[in-house]
């Protein structure tokens, strides 16, 4: 159990990347899943054990009566305690509160459950016990303990995958983006990431008073272990809550929420400090550029080309199944079709039609039912329809088209040789992206990818193609690259704006020319050159008439005190 409980993230690493921190779901959400199965685990083992042991369930007379030992006492406290909880709530409702639509099946079930209490009391002051064990009654391994050992074995195997399904969680940070992956065993595998350049707010909710108490419980331990000399790290300055939510947004839609998770402050606080480096080292050279390009330069703007992360896959005929996914290299345009497995399965009834009516024209030829002229006829008639709606269906299969250019997505729907409808939307207005893909479409490599966009467009749904995660992540590059034009754009309208009023200056004579400036400096350089030298002997003359002036006077002292 403590290897499942060891991280193992599972990550294609580009070249040069580094994973700098990670966060998983924490322990809570492990005991609120656990504790069903745990209940339903340990007590059908022990309720095995016990009857194996001839334990039994109130026996009466098996004790002398008692209405105030321990364990009445406690039954007591405890019908003390769901009375006043129950008058509480009848109170509220008696304020003017409005009674729910379960307040009757509530208070009927606080009646039935103190009367069971009550009953309890009475049993054992009556020298009957609750619990009872005599060898004599010694169940063994007869039906019910068979069926109690085997759901205790099932409910333990369900609590060890809940464990190893938490232990697959786990929100990624490294040095270019931020990776969400899960797994859920023998089920799905679900990664999503956002480049760090993309990310546009990082949120933290943690709204749980439990989160808020844990918080402090973890800073008193961490204190004491300090104090105690257990720990070399001091401890944090303040309390920070044990769990919450991470929202990361992006440029576009796509977001990456991560619930439950543990100590949520360090990875928020990470992904803060990546992104400041991030931009302080971008946002100066950027600014720069674009200035030195388009506006000296005059340099038209570039944006790099999306990422595809899908591949043309080839049927396992190639002249029936078209490659799927067709990528245009020149254009970017991706053009998808249902999985081939689904063409096959539509050709099914046709083929087998074919090959049942060759099987039974030719048992009716042995057996003298028919000629073998007439035969022959009959099959070619079934061998060309047959062939027909294999054509028809092959047809229907290659015109259902999802395509993805850098601007739209569009879905074609074509009856085979006859109309065509289609429904197109602007990446701009795809509101989610998502896949779906279960534990055999998985195995097969083939999903449904939904994508929900806004103003009208309603949603579309790419049914059954190749690598659904890759074509979710597709989109999404390709929508973020969408927005990256649009904001290029913008800025560029933005450059022209202020070239234009630059130029208007020059024409209105604002500012001046090189020529004008160059006639400046030589009418500048002219007068100093003239002035500079008269200036500087006026002061040096000022300057020796002083100092004489002073001697002078100095003199005419020393020949007064001469006798």
């Amino acid at each position: 159990m403590a290897g499942i409980l060891q991280p193992n993230v599972e990550l294609e690493l580009d070249e040069g990347e580094q994973i700098l921190y990670y966060t998983r779901r924490h322990w809570t959400l492990l005991v609120v899943r656990a504790f069903i199965p745990f209940l339903i685990a340990a007590g059908s083992l022990l309720l095995a054990v016990y009857r194996a042991a001839g334990g039994v369930f109130f026996e009466p007379g098996a004790a002398a009566g008692r209405l105030f030992d321990f364990s009445n006492v406690v039954v007591l406290a405890l019908i003390v305690a769901l009375v006043l909880v129950w008058t509480q709530q009848s109170g509220r409702q008696h304020k003017g509160k409005k009674p729910g639509p379960y307040s009757g099946v509530v208070d009927a079930l606080f009646l039935l459950v103190v009367l069971v209490l009550g009953l309890v009391i009475y049993f054992r002051y009556q020298g009957g016990r609750i619990f009872y064990v005599d060898p004599a009654n010694a169940a063994g391994a007869d039906l019910l303990n068979i069926v109690l050992f085997v759901s205790g074995v099932v409910a333990a195997l369900w609590l060890i995958y809940i464990v190893i399904d938490w232990a697959n969680d786990f929100l990624v940070l490294t040095n270019t983006r931020v990776i969400y992956d899960d797994t859920q065993l023998l089920v799905r595998h679900v990664q999503q990431s956002l480049l760090l350049e993309d990310i546009q707010q990082v949120n933290l909710s943690a709204d749980s008073y439990v989160a808020h108490f844990l918080g402090y419980l973890a800073l008193w331990r961490d204190q004491f272990m300090h104090w105690a000399g257990l720990r070399n790290e001091p401890p944090p300055e303040k309390a920070t809550v044990a769990y919450g939510k991470i929202v990361i947004g992006s440029l576009s839609f796509q977001r990456l929420l991560f619930e439950r998770a543990a100590n949520p402050h360090a990875m928020v606080q990470r992904i803060n400090a990546e992104l400041g480096k991030l931009r302080k080292q971008q946002e100066p050279e950027l600014l720069r550029r674009i200035i030195e390009d388009q506006v000296y330069g005059r340099k038209p703007a570039t944006t790099p080309k999306p990422m595809i992360f899908v591949e043309t896959q080839q049927g396992p005929i190639p002249w029936l199944f078209k490659p799927n996914p067709e990528i245009n290299p020149k254009t970017e345009e991706i053009v998808w079709r249902p999985f081939w497995i689904f063409l096959a399965f539509a050709m099914l009834p046709a083929v087998v039609a074919l090959i049942l009516a060759t099987i039974l024209l030719i048992l009716a030829v042995r057996v003298g039912f028919i000629g073998a002229g007439p035969s022959f006829s009959i099959w070619l008639l079934v061998a060309l329809v047959c062939l027909a709606r294999i054509i028809w269906v092959r047809e229907e299969h290659e015109n259902d088209k999802y395509i993805l250019t850098r601007d739209r997505i569009i879905d074609v729907d074509k009856k085979p040789f006859g109309p065509e409808s289609s429904r197109v939307a602007q990446l701009g207005n795809i509101q989610n992206v998502s896949s779906d893909v279960s534990f055999v479409e998985s195995i097969f490599g083939y999903g449904d990818v939904m994508i929900t966009t806004g103003g009208g467009g309603g949603a579309f749904t790419f049914k059954h193609v190749p690598d659904p995660r890759n074509v979710q992540a597709t989109i999404t590059d390709y929508l973020t690259d969408f927005k990256k034009r649009e904001k290029a754009r913008a800025q560029q309208a933005t450059l022209d704006l202020i070239k234009q009023y630059h130029e208007g200056q020059l024409r209105h004579e604002e500012l001046l020319s090189e020529k004008q400036i160059q006639t400046v400096a030589d009418k500048v350089n002219e007068r100093l050159a003239v002035d500079v030298p008269s200036q500087v002997e006026r002061e040096i003359t000022t300057q020796l008439t002083d100092v004489v002036r002073r001697e002078l006077a100095r003199s005419g002292l020393r020949r007064r005190r001469r006798p």
